[in-house]
């Protein structure tokens, strides 16, 4: 299949319109709806159903339309590994507590040393970054550290820092009182969903003290964890490092949590780890973390063996 029918394809799907898809294509209607009903023919299956108002996504259509931006990726890689033709291209993926204390000052660095190079970073929670390295989406990703690593990706521990309680701001929690995880038990929480490692970290250490587990809101998003805790809605727990800087005033205690940490990892795109871009961006991330550590702002964090 010619990966250009599933460009424009994706185009079709985002304006809803065969005739707008086709004016930002620099094509005439004729020649996208003939390409369109080529995509439908090789696949079998009706992709769009027409209206007077314009197109939507038929059953199939939404699943092509979920699966082709990775295939389109992938694709993109394998030209160049096959062209022999690495590009200054760098993809990364970045948990969103490291906002702050680590992506602020990597895309400065690169900016500063690594002229040229085009860079696309995703942040997100853990098991977000996951599927997108399973999808191929990623050069770099910084993940939990995981027993068995994604395929396809050498796994490189960075450093381990503690897990922090988060409530609203009267309740007193103090970061340098570290609390028991008791302290957790029957809490209206506000977690990520299943299967994110800081989720199940919280779940089996309750649950190793045979203490209840109560999640109140289920969201991926870090920003609404601590806007929930600020309001009195639920606490919550995130890295340490997602507290660093914080803009809530008082409107947030936190405390470390006893026996509750996280261990990162960089993840390395092994299809890819001939290209002068991600080489450059390894070693851009692991001075940025050593200059991290150094500053002393990263709250109880310690460096862990740079090993697989």
């Amino acid at each position: 299949m010619d990966s250009q029918l599933l460009d424009y394809f994706l185009r079709v799907s985002e304006l809803g319109s065969i005739n707008k898809a086709a004016a930002d294509l620099h094509l005439s209607q004729p020649t996208l709806s003939r390409h369109m009903a080529l995509l439908e023919h090789a696949l079998g299956a009706q992709l769009f159903a027409r209206t007077r108002q314009g197109v939507h996504l038929t059953d199939a259509g939404r699943l092509l339309a979920d699966r082709a931006r990775p295939l389109l990726r992938q694709f993109a890689i394998l030209k160049e590994e096959v062209g022999e033709r690495a590009t200054g291209q760098l993809s990364i993926g970045i948990p969103t507590s490291w906002h702050t204390v680590f992506t602020l000052p990597f895309v400065q660095r690169l900016a500063a040393n690594s002229g040229g190079l085009r860079l696309r970073v995703y942040e997100g929670v853990s098991n977000v970054l996951r599927e997108y390295m399973f999808a191929g989406l990623l050069d770099l990703c910084i993940a939990p550290l995981a027993a068995t690593p994604t395929m396809g990706y050498r796994q490189t521990r960075l450093l381990r820092e503690p897990l922090a309680l988060v409530e609203q701001g009267h309740t007193g929690l103090d970061p340098q009182h570290p609390v028991p995880v008791s302290r957790l038990a029957g809490v209206n929480l506000v977690l990520p969903a299943r299967p994110n490692v800081l989720r199940q970290q919280v779940e089996l250490a309750l649950a190793r003290e045979g203490l209840p587990f109560r999640v109140d809101v289920e969201t991926d998003t870090l920003a609404l964890c601590l806007d929930l805790a600020s309001q009195g809605i639920g606490a919550t727990v995130v890295p340490a490092c997602a507290l660093v800087q914080h803009h809530y005033g008082g409107g947030i205690c936190w405390a470390p949590v006893r026996g509750l940490s996280m261990t990162w990892a960089l993840y390395e795109n092994q299809a890819r780890a001939h290209s002068q871009a991600v080489r450059e961006g390894r070693n851009q991330t692991l001075a940025t973390v050593a200059a991290g550590l150094k500053s002393g702002r990263w709250f109880g964090a310690e460096a862990s063996p740079l090993r697989g």
